[in-house]
């Protein structure tokens, strides 16, 4: 059978979520952003794993 199996849409998802989500993200800017973008990239989650420890959440303005 050819084609793309779901498990492999899946995996796919997998490995691009921590990317999406830090390109998304609000807790970096500018050159941070496309750095961690890039650490992402080339760790996976690792490095999805240390964006999230070493950045801070966004504040919330409306306080």
């Amino acid at each position: 059978m050819a084609g793309i199996s779901i498990w492999q849409l899946i995996i796919l998802l997998i490995i691009l979520l921590p990317i999406i989500h830090v390109i998304l993200s609000s807790r970096s800017h500018g050159g941070a952003k496309f750095g961690w973008f890039l650490a992402v990239f080339i760790f996976s989650w690792l490095g999805y794993i240390v964006y999230l420890i070493v950045t801070q959440p966004a504040k919330d303005s409306s306080v």
